[in-house]
């Protein structure tokens, strides 16, 4: 996951594993290091008449309800999106972001992996560059980077670890995922 709000940077990052499926048959997801989950909701609060959706929450969900999976009787979480798909999260789009107590709209991408073990040893994998938003419109930049806004990346290709990454048209500038940038050991995304 990626493009979350600063204050829930935590998740940016972040890997989530299948762990089953809930009441309705969607599958939900945990975060490997942290007590955060991916999953599906028809009805966030206990009114059944709510909107689907695609939650991201600190509550594991309760897999015999069917519907407020958190059981908190409001639709208090971290980010979500709309959606009747229940097979899977949408892979990229915007989703409502609670960000410090105010709500805004974040676009997230997921990109889908795959794991198998081999001979006691674990070996992840990305998937298919083709989840991934084929191109990218920089808005927002820094006063000091200003021209940057309005630039649009194309998908240029993946790197070592697996992510996307892109450049941007006419220009020698690119995004791309850095797990360590800082260095070995430092681990600042």
């Amino acid at each position: 996951l990626t493009g979350a709000c600063d204050v829930e940077g935590g998740i940016d990052g972040s890997s989530f594993v299948k762990q089953g499926y809930t009441l309705s048959g969607a599958p939900y997801y945990k975060a490997m290091h942290s007590e955060n989950y991916f999953y599906w909701d028809p009805d966030c609060m206990t009114s059944t008449d709510g909107t689907p959706r695609w939650i991201i929450d600190n509550s594991k969900p309760d897999v015999t309800r069917a519907h407020d999976l958190d059981a908190d009787g409001v639709c208090n979480y971290i980010a979500r999106i709309d959606s009747n798909d229940t097979r899977y999260p949408p892979t990229s789009g915007e989703w409502t972001m609670n960000c410090a107590g105010h709500f805004k709209q974040k676009f997230l991408i997921l990109l889908t992996t795959s794991s198998t073990m081999a001979q006691g040893t674990m070996t992840t994998t990305m998937a298919p560059v083709s989840t991934a938003p084929k191109s990218l419109t920089l808005s927002g930049a820094c006063a000091e980077k200003r021209a940057m806004n309005g630039l649009t990346y194309g998908l240029a290709g993946t790197g070592a670890d697996g992510w996307p990454f892109y450049k941007a048209k006419g220009v020698d500038e690119y995004i791309y995922h850095d797990a360590d940038c800082d260095g070995p050991g430092n681990n600042t995304v």
